[in-house]
């Protein structure tokens, strides 16, 4: 008897063991087919252009995070790596986005980056980006961006984002000037208690750039090439110097000595408070002047007219591909480039949707038209007026500006100080 119970005991024991041992086997089979069904995540790394207002003042940790979730939700299959938005990084040295566009994703190396146009020719020139497929977005693409991103009838970029140089003051008249002759006569009536204008005329990428928009300005868009020159115009140089005159208060030129300059928010700052009776700038900073406080049924904004007539010239911040960017990175990034230029995304980051709904919007000049027509940006009235003075506008050349640049501010400077 003790012997059966012991045999029969050992047989339930040999059943038990099987069966847990099937089941285990069973529960290891689901798990590695699992693992064989689930794609595997393509990791798509990003570098954004940083140069845009932080409107939550949190180093964009919001914008980067919404930003990644949302893209993320609507591509699973896409790991998105953004690079941190930072101010020093490199954005107009050739030698670095060189090294971001050649080093390997895995050793800081990224897929996509979104440049400024002015160097686009220059990293045509060097191999290190590819051009794109045709994109279908193009008809949504502003004049000035889908110009800008094509070179030798190839598009090397995707346009995001446009800037150009605004005129910012209280008073009506100074807006409305079409020439710069109209607007040094407007400055002159305002008010003659406080200083004309600020802003920064240093910077030898900043002072060419300047004076490239007043030669457009004199003698218009279509060879503005002309204008990358050490042979300055004579007749653009010295509108363009009586302009900066408007800048002296008490026998100093803070436009000119680098006082604003060093200090990047001290002309904007400066304009918020009623110290100068303009601001001349890009139209994001309407948002820092907003915030100093300044009314906004007081502020005024346009196009700044720096020559002989009025005619906008616009920088674009593009997407490009690295070279080596196979057909897997290169579906992902234009799927990323599309979220990025879709209505709603453009909506969102405008108005500063990420800082909250009472966050006071960006004021960036989006490159597709879309953008101007989602429901916020349509009803804001400073939108309006930003989308009515660059209808018109051209881009910037994107070749030859980074090679000559130096000369021609050390140039521009001897002629204006």
């Amino acid at each position: 008897m003790q012997l059966f119970q012991k045999s029969a005991w050992f047989a339930l024991g040999l059943i038990s063991t099987s069966i847990f041992v099937s089941i285990q086997s069973i529960d290891e089979f689901h798990q590695v087919g699992k693992a064989q069904i689930s794609p595997k995540k393509n990791t798509l790394r990003v570098a954004l252009f940083p140069y845009i207002p932080d409107t939550a003042d949190d180093k964009y940790n919001k914008l980067l995070q919404r930003i990644e979730t949302e893209f993320e939700k609507k591509n699973p299959s896409i790991d998105l790596v953004l690079k941190p938005l930072t101010d020093d990084d490199g954005f107009y040295e050739l030698d670095t986005l060189k090294k971001w566009l050649t080093e390997s994703p895995a050793n800081n190396g990224y897929d996509l980056v979104e440049i400024d146009t002015l160097l686009l020719g220059d990293l045509v020139k060097s191999n290190v980006i590819q051009a794109w497929n045709v994109p279908q977005t193009q008809p949504d693409w502003h004049p000035a961006g889908r110009s800008a991103v094509t070179l030798n009838k190839r598009i090397y970029g995707i346009p995001h984002w446009l800037c150009g140089h605004f005129i910012f003051s209280r008073d009506q008249s100074v807006v409305k000037a079409k020439s710069i002759t109209e607007l040094i006569f407007a400055l002159d009536q305002v008010n003659p208690n406080t200083p004309n204008v600020a802003g920064d005329l240093r910077g030898s990428w900043n002072l060419p750039a300047l004076y490239i928009d007043a030669w457009a300005d004199t003698y218009g868009l279509d060879k503005v090439a002309s204008a990358i020159s050490p042979n300055l115009d004579q007749v653009v140089i010295q509108k363009f110097k009586a302009f900066s005159q408007e800048c002296v208060t008490n026998g100093k030129n803070p436009c000119l000595d680098e006082t604003y300059h060093n200090d990047f928010d001290l002309s904007a700052k400066d304009f918020a408070e009623g110290k100068v009776d303009a601001f001349f700038g890009y139209s994001e900073r309407l948002n820092f002047i907003l915030k100093q406080g300044a009314n906004t049924r007081d502020v005024k904004i346009a196009s700044a007219p720096f020559g002989l007539g009025k005619h906008p010239i616009l920088f674009v911040d593009a997407f490009v591909l690295r070279k080596d960017c196979n057909k897997t990175c290169q579906k992902a990034a234009a799927s990323f480039a599309a979220y990025m230029n879709a209505p709603q995304t453009q909506e969102w980051i405008l108005m500063s949707q990420d800082a909250g709904k009472k966050a006071i919007p960006r004021y960036l000049l989006p490159a597709t038209l879309s953008a101007f027509q989602t429901p916020k940006v349509k009803q804001d009235p400073y939108y309006k007026v930003l989308k009515s003075e660059i209808t018109n506008g051209l881009p910037y050349p994107n070749s030859g500006f980074p090679a000559i640049r130096r000369q021609m501010n050390n140039s521009i400077l001897k002629e204006l100080q």
